[in-house]
């Protein structure tokens, strides 16, 4: 009888250890406080601003706020009957806004196109004609109070045709220059650096990455080209622009929009009916823990989200410090996989604002200088102006040449950098 007790007991203990373990295995944890805060903070906003949608229909030919909402109604209708991993969204084909003769023929470096225009060899009336839909929807862009999503994106949301924002301006400086031809300089300045300042605004407040870059970039566009007007001294002294503030270069919210979106995948992708079908409810229950994964994410996009609150010189101090580590746990195999699929590199979009705030001090201090400087009056103007505190500036032998600072990170895109068009060596 005492063997049988003994067996019974065994298995007994066996049978509540397998239990305890299958549990265990089985038990998601619980959310990141933060994870939560930001995910309610983004999926409980209001509709996307009337900016944002106009944003949406930009690239169409009937008119952009109408399209917008069209296309962006048509997506959630989509997205409804849909399961999270489908990316095969695709807007209804609508009349297409002719490509303007500045998109087709200044597709590459703006400052090169710039300078072409300036010498001669475009024709800066013919540019204005053909464009002249695609600049008046620009300046009606800029002239909305918010730009705002308020959404949270997908991997096939639609999203805003910003080519055709970055050609309207192009065609903003192209109208500086004609007002400078029929002998109103000052109001080109003026009419440049109001671009710039309204750009700083939408900045600020940006709620998307991509919206976050693409302002960055037009706001370098507006240096560059008072830069080039003011070295060719077709403009008076430009005013002097203030750095960018912390709002201006921070990613908290672009950060947590994107986080979001990573989350709410993750969140949707136990229980979608698709995923089930294919891959059985027993096992996504078993081999995936979305609370594990969304924890895990966290960290990457928080590290960046504060690390966009320091100035240029203690970024690059930060970039040398390890990353956080991404957290794996066994019992989640599929939600690790999924976490190297999803990482991205966000460093660089970080630096790239930190670049435009270089360009910033680059050209405020090469404005001290009357124009017909030399390139070695240029590079002794700018010395000691570098944010990131890094080594003296230096000329790149281009077309253009291009006076630059240093930076941590690659600058392909020349942002910490301005061209030399004047005076000799």
């Amino acid at each position: 009888m005492i063997p049988k007790l003994r067996t019974l007991l065994i298995v007994s203990v066996s049978v509540a250890l397998l239990a305890g373990a299958a549990a265990i295995w089985m038990q998601d944890d619980p959310l990141d406080e933060q994870a939560v805060a930001w995910m309610e903070a983004v999926n409980q906003q209001g509709g996307s601003s009337e900016g944002y949608l106009y944003l949406l229909g930009l690239d169409a030919a009937q008119e952009p706020l109408a399209a917008g909402r069209a296309r962006q109604a048509e997506y959630r209708r989509w997205l409804d009957s849909r399961s999270v991993v489908d990316s095969s969204f695709r807007p209804a084909v609508v009349e297409p806004l002719p490509r303007s003769l500045v998109e087709q023929s200044c597709g590459g470096e703006w400052l090169y196109c710039l300078e072409q225009v300036l010498a001669g060899k475009r024709d800066v009336d013919a540019l204005l004609e053909d464009g002249a839909q695609v600049l008046e929807r620009y300046r009606r862009v800029i002239g909305f109070e918010h730009l705002l999503s308020r959404s949270a994106l997908t991997a096939s949301s639609p999203l805003p045709s910003y080519s055709a924002l970055i050609a309207g301006n192009r065609l903003l400086a192209l109208q500086a220059y004609r007002l400078i031809l029929e002998g109103h300089a000052d109001q080109a300045r003026a009419l440049l650096e109001a671009d710039f300042a309204r750009w700083r605004l939408h900045l600020a407040e940006a709620d998307t990455l991509i919206q976050k870059l693409v302002i960055s970039h037009l706001m370098a566009a507006d240096v560059g080209t008072l830069s080039v007007l003011r070295q060719r001294n077709l403009i008076a002294a430009p005013v002097e622009l203030e750095p960018l503030s912390v709002a201006e270069r921070s990613l908290q919210i672009a950060m947590r929009s994107e986080f979001v979106m990573v989350a709410n995948g993750y969140a949707a992708m136990r229980d979608d009916p698709q995923i089930i079908r294919e891959q059985g409810r027993l096992f996504m229950r078993v081999l995936f823990k979305p609370n594990m994964s969304i924890n895990a994410t966290l960290p990457s996009y928080r590290s960046v989200a504060d690390a966009s609150q320091q100035d240029a010189a203690t970024f690059v101090e930060w970039l040398r410090q390890p990353q956080p580590a991404v957290s794996r746990d066994w019992r989640n195999p599929v939600g690790n996989v999924l976490l190297d699929v999803s990482s991205v590199d966000m460093n660089r979009y970080l630096g790239r604002l930190h670049d435009l705030d270089a360009r910033i001090h680059l050209y405020n201090r090469l404005n001290t200088l009357a124009p017909g400087f030399t390139e070695a009056q240029a590079v002794a103007a700018v010395e000691g102006g570098n944010p990131y505190a890094m080594h003296p500036a230096r000329v790149l032998e281009d077309k253009p040449r291009w006076l630059c600072y240093d930076g941590p990170l690659k600058d392909r895109r020349h942002l910490r950098c301005l061209p030399l068009v004047t005076g000799g060596r």
